[in-house]
């Protein structure tokens, strides 16, 4: 081990909000000894977007060491936002309240660090796998995504971009906004041994799914799609949505998929041209553009 590697210092934030049991399974992979990283190169700040101390109570009697402090509760971005400004580390670890890290999660990245590098994403998995269109994980085997459940940034760098833009109001492309502004600024490199389980959970209602699509619309307007994008929007939604009810076994979910995807196509339909106007209004096209 590097000399400065014996000095660096990890910040893990873990946003949460109202998810007491599984916030603790994953705080439970990240205990002292259970991270192949000594315990003392790396603290836990959990950003609790519920009600205020909750997350605070849930913890005091089991994982004392983890600490605390309130969200903002306007949205993920910003919850993610506040854990890293209580932060005390050069670098920022970011995972979610329902991943399972692996033990060597932190390690992995500690041992990937390399000069002119200031972002990492790690692998992420479902080990749970999917045996239904209504269940969902995010999953990135390969690179290229920057999920927000498995990534290590330098604590200044995600200063200088100014961290999450806290304007994505829904927990959709917050991370790839992101991840956009940061590749601007260097390489992002893939760390495959740096693990974090998915386990894969039920998808919000088809009307909720709809309401997420206004992030995207905002996410294709900051960074200049051919406007307008509705029409471009919903062949995207129809193409992924039956590409994921083809890959699963048919069963009752597959009905429940179909009733889904017209419940969330009909709300899409029903705002995205006020979600283009706001859109617009932010960001408008450049002189002399459409």
């Amino acid at each position: 081990m590097k000399p400065q590697d014996t000095r660096l210092l990890i910040s893990v934030v873990v946003p949460t909000r109202d998810r007491p049991d599984l916030l603790r399974r994953c705080l439970d992979r990240l205990a002292p000894g259970a991270q192949t990283l000594d315990a003392a190169r790396y603290e836990v700040v959990v950003s609790d977007d519920g009600a205020p101390g909750s997350a605070a109570t849930a913890l005091a009697a089991t994982h004392p060491w983890a600490r605390t402090v309130e969200g903002p509760r306007r949205g993920p971005a910003a919850n993610r936002n506040a854990g890293a400004k209580a932060a005390r580390g050069e670098w920022l670890a970011f995972t979610d309240d329902d991943t399972v890290p692996s033990p060597a999660w932190l390690a992995s990245f500690v041992a990937a660090l390399a000069p002119g590098a200031d972002v990492y994403e790690g692998r992420t998995t479902c080990e749970g796998g999917f045996g239904s269109p209504l269940w969902h994980a995010p999953v990135n085997e390969t690179g290229g995504k920057l999920w927000s459940c498995n990534f290590l940034v330098r604590a200044a760098t995600f200063e200088r971009v100014g961290g999450f833009d806290e304007r994505f109001r829904h927990p959709h492309m917050e991370d790839q906004d992101l991840r956009i502004r940061l590749a601007s600024l260097g390489p992002i490199r893939f760390v495959r041994d740096a693990v974090v389980d998915h386990p894969p959970r039920r998808q919000s209602s088809g009307a909720r799914l709809g309401a997420y699509r206004e992030s995207e619309v905002r996410f294709m307007y900051k960074h200049g799609a051919p406007r307008p994008v509705a029409a471009a929007l919903l062949r995207t939604i129809v193409r992924y949505r039956l590409g994921v009810i083809r890959s699963t076994p048919r069963s009752l979910d597959t009905i429940g998929a179909f009733w889904s995807l017209a419940r969330e196509l009909a709300y899409v339909r029903g705002h995205v041209a006020s979600w283009e106007r706001a859109s617009a209004a932010e960001f408008p096209p450049p002189s002399g553009g459409a």
